[in-house]
């Protein structure tokens, strides 16, 4: 657009040469301030470290037209810079980032002797927390620039302008290093950093140090939670007796699951992939899937025999038996052989010909009887109902083996626990949910709850809380289920049971795929995959992991 600023020709092209340059430089300056302010919102939500040092090194670079820049970071101890970004337009090198890693050692901020290194530029600048400007580094007297000279002349190129800036956050802590160098004018020629040039790199790293807090303070308050999560469940763990890990265990197989399914291409799961948050996400649900067993007691979750109350009562019951040991052999020097036999055929099962051998039987027997197992035959427990049947008094005194809640308990058909000890324990799963969802997770890991709290939930709809049926069953809820029945059935630490050898775990976990209990696709990639045995070589002992038979494994529930 042309304006009519004099009737002289030549000075109004000159004003108006004036004002079209004025105007490109406004609109220029205006670009990058909006550029500024977009980059600066992009930072305050940007988290991935990699997307952060991207914006700041392309905004730097399209401002300044500088032909190269790196920035550092200030690693966890402080004691060094690492190199994040690498970038040099002459040389057509870009490293870091998103463009992979950078492999130069870190820049040591120290010296042996542990006093500050000021003699190079880099450091200096962190230490001093002032940004430093040179037209020609090569005229430098103060700092220390041999690797600077030896770079050039290993890669044939010049660095002659330097602008080094401080990252700092608003506690005016040093997070890194910002560095540019050699801006290009019009021409292509190098060129001074001017001004402007300073005051507008000042603004981004200002802008990148409060993206790098509150980077860094998110990843602090993750950590943090994290480790709390492990503190609880360490300090549930704690409450057995017992020393059981079998929290950190299934949340390490849980982790191991997750990821060996990033890393598969073929099969069920190719097409799955985790993000990094998800992984997160399921790693704090595996720590947290038994949170609830902070309410449970101790007598339910270290109940080792059927029996057991305060102590086995099997001791009570071996006394009992012992006591009519006792009153037979004396019944037997008191009474006629008639009297005895007339006794025994009042008081005893009505085949029972030798009392004393039977009760040395119904001893062993009940002893076999109390330990917690997968299953108890119907004749077992009709012969534990024979021995409770022996209920008399003689001479004032009450003999008997059993009472109800002995004969309640020895009737448990799989473990250690009666109904209500059942109800006691599995309410756990509900107490996770209770405690978990009232907790403002993030968004990104709003599924913890859920995940935690589905792990008893089984395909066939059998499971509990809620009885949820497989398509209301997520991926990482069954993943979960997978390594909690897994790491239950082949824990050696388990007061309740006898250590089952892998083959024998993983059978029965075949037999839960066929009843609708286990995913079916999830089990065969935990055979597939070799999971079953690289968790076995690092948690089981070495006697329990014996040969495996995949197929025969597979075949009990592939009936197809």
């Amino acid at each position: 657009m042309k304006y009519d600023f004099s009737k002289n020709k030549q000075v109004n092209k000159t004003l108006n040469m004036v004002v079209d340059t004025v105007s490109s430089l406004a609109e220029e300056q205006l670009k990058h301030i909006q550029q500024l302010t977009k980059i600066g919102e992009s930072l305050s939500s940007e988290t991935d470290l990699d997307k952060i040092f991207d914006m700041i090194l392309d905004e730097g670079v399209a401002f300044t037209k500088a032909d190269g820049a790196t920035i550092y970071k200030v690693n966890d101890d402080a004691t060094a810079l690492e190199f994040e970004i690498i970038y040099n337009g002459t040389m057509q090198m870009r490293q870091g980032g998103s463009h992979g890693p950078v492999n130069w050692k870190p820049v040591p901020l120290y010296d042996k002797h542990g006093n500050p290194e000021l003699s190079h530029i880099v450091t200096a600048v962190y230490h001093k927390k002032k940004g430093l400007c040179f037209d020609d580094v090569y005229q430098t007297k103060e700092y220390d620039i041999s690797g600077t000279i030896s770079f050039d002349k290993s890669s044939n190129y010049r660095c002659e302008s330097m602008l080094t800036l401080p990252l700092k956050d608003h506690e005016d802590t040093v997070l890194g290093v910002i560095q540019f160098i050699n801006p290009l004018d019009e021409n292509g020629k190098v060129s001074s950093f001017t001004d402007e040039h300073r005051a507008m790199l000042s603004s981004l790293a200002s802008q990148a140090a409060i993206a790098l807090s509150n980077r860094k303070l998110i990843e602090s308050l993750e950590n943090l939670l994290m480790e709390f999560m492990r503190s609880i469940a360490s300090a549930i763990e704690r409450k057995s007796k017992y020393s059981s890990d079998h929290i950190t265990k299934v949340a390490l197989l849980t982790d191991m699951i997750a990821k060996k399914i990033n890393e598969t291409d073929r099969g069920h799961f190719a097409d799955v992939h985790f993000s990094a948050n998800e992984l997160k996400e399921i790693s704090m649900a595996g720590w947290m899937h038994d949170v609830g067993k902070i309410i449970t007691p101790e007598f339910v979750m270290d109940k080792s025999t059927k029996l057991e109350r305060i102590m086995d009562g099997v001791e009570l019951v071996i006394a009992r038996i012992n006591n009519i040991k006792t009153l037979l052999k004396y019944l037997r020097l008191k009474l006629s052989e008639t009297e005895y036999l007339s006794f025994v055929k009042e008081h005893f099962p009505i085949q029972v010909q030798d009392p004393e051998s039977y009760m040395e039987e119904a001893s062993h027997f009940i002893q076999k009887l109390n330990v917690g197992g997968e299953f108890v035959l119907d004749e077992d427990i009709a012969r534990m109902r024979e021995v409770a049947s022996i209920d008399f008094e003689y001479d004032s005194q009450h003999y008997y083996i059993l009472d109800e809640t002995d004969q309640k308990n020895l009737s448990i058909l799989r473990g250690t626990l009666n109904d209500e000890e059942l109800k006691i324990m599995r309410s756990h799963v509900s107490v996770s949910w209770e405690m978990l969802s009232q907790l403002s997770f993030p968004k990104k890991y709003q599924n913890v709850a859920l995940y935690a709290s589905q792990h008893h939930e089984a395909l066939n709809g059998k499971g509990y809380p809620r009885g949820l049926k497989n398509g209301q069953l997520p991926l990482q809820s069954r993943m979960i289920a997978v390594a909690d029945i897994f790491e239950a059935l082949t824990a050696a630490d388990r007061p309740y049971k006898t250590p089952k050898t892998l083959a024998e775990s993983l059978n029965i976990m075949a037999n839960m795929v066929k009843y609708g209990h286990l995913d079916a696709d999830l089990v065969d990639f935990f055979l597939d995959s070799g999971l079953y045995l690289e968790f076995a070589k690092a948690k089981m002992k070495p006697d329990q992991i014996d040969d495996v038979d995949i197929a025969a494994i597979k075949s009990k529930y592939h009936l197809d």
